[in-house]
């Protein structure tokens, strides 16, 4: 139930955040947030090892998303996920962004954006 941020990358100038996680359940967080700034996310690709369902949002309480951004994304065993924002989405200031998966099974998350 945890996730591993394999690369976490962030500044202002913009991030990548890859994190894998066997068991998303309980909601994660991806970017953590940054005082006085929000989090604006210009691309997202889940990969899924098993078949459940990912939402990607802003905040936690009480172990799921505060606020639903994306989802739920429906998932298939061993298949990715890509999107792109031609607009980026922003994350309330001082929030950070976090991920949350309907049960265990192994997901890669890779998110690209900027701080500001």
């Amino acid at each position: 139930m945890a996730i591993t941020l394999v690369t976490d990358s962030v500044d202002r100038a913009g991030f990548v955040a890859n994190g894998n996680s066997a068991d998303l359940s309980g909601c994660e967080t991806l970017v953590s947030a940054v005082a006085g700034a929000s989090i604006y996310v210009e691309k997202i690709s889940v990969s899924f090892g098993a078949a459940i369902t990912v939402t990607i949002g802003a905040g936690e309480t009480t172990g799921a998303v505060t606020t639903v951004l994306i989802g739920p994304l429906y998932g298939a065993a061993n298949t990715t996920i890509e999107l792109v924002f031609t607009r980026p989405i922003k994350v309330a200031a001082a929030t950070a962004l976090t991920a949350d998966a309907s049960g265990a099974g192994n997901v890669t998350i890779v998110v690209q954006g900027y701080i500001r």
